[in-house]
């Protein structure tokens, strides 16, 4: 209308159709996300609300705005970063490259202190990438090296299970809980067994 006006016309094509205000908040959304100036966050929002209050799958939301699913699936999963991160982005201290790539990354402090990092100083999402990858790498060893001195935590409370069940004739289970504390457990199967047991601790005890 306002083209029409500054053309001097003075008729102009106009459809007119009746919707429901579900509807007009639906065609709202639509056209908010064909904006150019949105930024990642956003349009993420848009995208999850067409999905969430007007019972949308991700092809058909995808179809409203002339995008591929694959571009509206990456889009929703910046969501899933730390809210101090998506505000990063909202106020274009990392970009939407940057967020992506911090993805990786599960855990939303590493997440928020490595964004802090990548802004403070200004990598390029190339560096970001990299730094990423790395921070994965040490992660990945970390927990090889976990693994790995569990496995040999676990060997040696075998090893004492075997040496007690040998000293007290019974089945023995150690059950650790952080290497430091847990409990032991003596399995009898009978009063008598019961008796015996007690009665060989007892007299480990007067030895002592």
């Amino acid at each position: 209308w306002r083209a029409a006006r500054i053309a001097g016309l003075k008729e102009v094509p106009v459809i007119i159709k009746e919707y429901s205000e579900k509807e007009s908040m639906e065609i709202a959304i639509v056209e908010n996300l064909q904006r150019e100036d949105l930024n990642p966050i956003e349009e993420a929002q848009a995208y999850q609300k067409l999905i969430g209050e007007f019972g949308l799958k991700q092809d058909e939301a995808a179809q409203r705005v002339s995008k591929s699913r694959t571009a509206v699936t990456n889009a929703l999963r910046l969501l899933k970063l730390d809210e101090r991160v998506q505000q990063m982005v909202i106020d274009e201290m990392i970009s939407g490259g940057h967020a992506r790539a911090l993805l990786a990354i599960e855990d939303k402090e590493e997440q928020y202190l490595t964004a802090m990092l990548i802004f403070d100083n200004k990598m390029s999402v190339r560096e970001t990438e990299k730094l990423v990858r790395e921070h994965i790498k040490k992660e990945e060893e970390k927990r090889v090296e976990k693994k790995e001195d569990f496995s040999q935590m676990e060997t040696i409370y075998h090893q004492l299970e075997e040496r007690m069940k040998s000293v007290i004739g019974s089945k023995v289970a150690i059950h650790s809980r952080n290497y430091k504390r847990g409990k032991i457990e003596i399995e009898y199967y009978s009063n008598d067994e019961l008796e015996r047991i007690i009665d060989l601790i007892e007299s480990v005890k007067q030895v002592g």
